[in-house]
């Protein structure tokens, strides 16, 4: 039996989570029945809106995202969409969701093809982040959707919990396995954990990073919000004139992690 982490929200006014981690059982259910010639439309017409929705959100922002406008493009009545999405909240919801299992399936992608190459634990650790990046440049606005501005009264769906935590656990599996066989390597010297901080980052060490030192734990969660930030900064245009070859200095900012970690 699978043992992975269920998250709690604790909503916010926006498409980012507080997130709890809690251990529970990942279960693959009993296989899903054909689907109908009607589930199977509705499918194609839910795919046809979404891509239209994006199409919106590139253009004007996901705050200005209306069904109405969607509809209009569709050549729809506004009503009928509403046999697919309850309101403007439940398509964002899709369209982050969507977003948020594609970037899922890219970094879970990276990390085991990166796991099977016999590499070292820093080698591994830098595909996940390299993949995000790719991602990322490849969808600026759907990372827009995940990681920028959030939407004024918007409450971020809970489904989107799930992966996000796949995200996070490709991400740092070189780092639960080096500590695990020994050979996480830190700086003994390092600055120690109060118990504030050690209260502070609780959810997140007891679900990605059960029995590692505290002190580890921070320094990988420093790394992952470090890594979620160059890449911001480059997708939201803000190296302009400032970093001459984001690239290169993506790659000599996840090695700096890598060791400061204590990966090797």
């Amino acid at each position: 039996m699978d043992v992975f982490m269920n998250i709690d929200p604790k909503r916010e006014q926006c498409s980012c989570q507080v997130l709890v981690f809690s251990p529970v059982n990942n279960q693959t259910g009993p296989m899903s029945a054909p689907r109908t010639a009607r589930e199977r439309v509705r499918e194609e017409m839910t795919a046809e809106i979404l891509a239209v929705a994006r199409q919106h959100v590139a253009r004007e922002g996901a705050a200005a995202l209306s069904l109405r406008s969607i509809a209009r493009d569709l050549e729809m009545a506004p009503s009928a969409l509403y046999r697919y999405f309850d309101g403007r909240d439940a398509l964002l919801s899709a369209l982050i969701l969507a977003a948020y299992e594609s970037l899922a399936d890219e970094a879970e992608r990276a990390a085991d093809v990166a796991r099977g190459s016999g590499d070292g634990d820093a080698a591994r650790w830098l595909a996940v982040p390299r993949a995000l990046r790719a991602w990322a440049l490849a969808h600026p606005h759907e990372w827009g959707l995940i990681f920028g501005t959030p939407v004024p009264g918007y409450q971020a769906p809970e489904e989107t919990v799930q992966p996000y935590t796949r995200v996070a656990a490709a991400l740092v599996r070189p780092v639960v396995e080096a500590e695990a066989a020994g050979r996480l390597h830190v700086d003994e010297h390092a600055r120690p954990v109060s118990d504030e901080l050690r209260q502070a980052v609780a959810p997140v060490a007891d679900g990605l990073f059960p029995g590692m030192p505290v002190g580890k734990v921070v320094l990988a969660i420093g790394a992952w919000t470090t890594i979620v930030g160059v890449i911001s900064l480059e997708v939201f245009g803000h190296w302009r004139n400032t970093i001459l070859d984001p690239g290169r200095f993506f790659e000599a900012t996840i090695g700096n992690e890598a060791d400061s970690i204590g990966l090797r």
